[in-house]
């Protein structure tokens, strides 16, 4: 299940993040688990989602939106 992120009304799409179990995995951009308080089992697979439909899932699992926005910017 995805949860809505962010929303560009102009670009008319939604970013969307998923709860991924990658309990051997470290985040792709910083190489860093997720923080001591957060279940650091789980790392965030990003998606965009547009008004028409269509579903684009971008490459690689990350800690944080930061990171994720670093990685493909």
């Amino acid at each position: 299940m995805t949860r809505l992120i962010s929303r560009d009304p102009f670009a008319r799409q939604e970013l969307h993040r998923e709860s991924v179990l990658a309990p051997a995995h470290s985040c792709d951009w910083c190489g860093s688990y997720r923080g001591k308080t957060a279940d650091k089992n789980t790392m965030f697979r990003y998606s965009t989602e547009t008004d028409g439909g269509r579903k684009f899932t971008h490459p690689g699992l990350f800690c944080s939106k930061t990171c994720f926005t670093s990685y493909h910017a």
